[in-house]
Parts: structure tokens; C-alpha cells; sequence
């Protein structure tokens, strides 16, 4: 028996397009990750950016993100010793505590190593006996 071409539409097909064929929208470019603004995280005087004010999120939002970043960071880091002092295998804990969740939309997950930074350079100053 001779093969016999079968062809089926469905309700979206676009009778204009050549051959009836159903037209697929150009793909829509995702957003881009958002870059870490320049300069370092909550050094005001020196023309620097106010994180909270940077990402914009509702102060309950900010202040619950905060919260569990400085949890994990008593639980994983050395909070008397500054950010470069860390050891780098507890920083990747760290980061995979926090999930990708609060990481996805940030370029290198600058948002958890500004939170830190802001936390242990105030529990380093905080610490009079080291």
C-alpha cells in the first residue's frame, strides 16, 4: 500500500502562515543575573551602597533573609575573624545552606557574601578581645 502523509492541526494553527503551519513566537531572552553593584557593602561615607536600599526587598523580607544568613554564619564561621580570614571550605557550606532560592537571581551570589561581610566586619569591631 502506498504511504500516505498525515498532517495534524491543532486549534492555534495560524491559517496565513505557508502550509498552515502553527508560527512559534521568536524566544524571549530570561533576564539577566543582577550584577553586585561596585564598590564595597555599607561604606557609606565613601560613596558605597546601602544593601537593603540596593535590593529593594520589603524590610520583613530583608530582615528574615539577614537573620538566617547570621544564624549560618554562628553556626559555620569564625565570627571573631573577618571575611578573608574565613576558611574557604566553610564558606561553601555556608552558601549551600542559604540554597539556591536566594542565590538564582544574583550574579556570583553576592547577596550572601555582602550579608556576611556586613555581619562579621560588626561581630570583628563588636569583639574587643581578639
Amino acid at each position: 500500500p502506498p504511504l500516505m502523509q498525515h498532517q495534524v492541526f491543532s486549534h492555534d494553527t495560524d491559517p496565513s502562515s505557508p502550509d498552515g503551519i502553527e508560527q512559534i513566537p521568536p524566544a524571549v531572552p530570561l533576564p539577566s543575573k543582577i550584577p553586585k553593584p561596585r564598590g564595597e557593602v555599607s561604606r557609606l561615607s565613601w560613596g558605597r551602597y546601602n544593601l537593603q536600599e540596593t535590593l529593594g526587598w520589603p524590610a520583613s523580607e530583608y530582615e528574615e533573609t539577614r537573620a538566617f544568613v547570621s544564624q549560618l554564619a554562628h553556626e559555620y564561621l569564625k565570627v571573631h575573624k573577618s571575611w578573608r580570614l574565613q576558611a574557604q571550605p566553610q564558606l561553601v557550606i555556608v552558601y549551600a545552606e542559604v540554597g539556591s532560592g536566594l542565590t538564582d537571581g544574583y550574579e556570583g551570589s553576592w547577596v550572601v557574601g555582602d550579608m556576611h561581610h556586613i555581619f562579621l566586619k560588626n561581630s570583628c569591631s563588636c569583639d574587643t578581645s581578639a
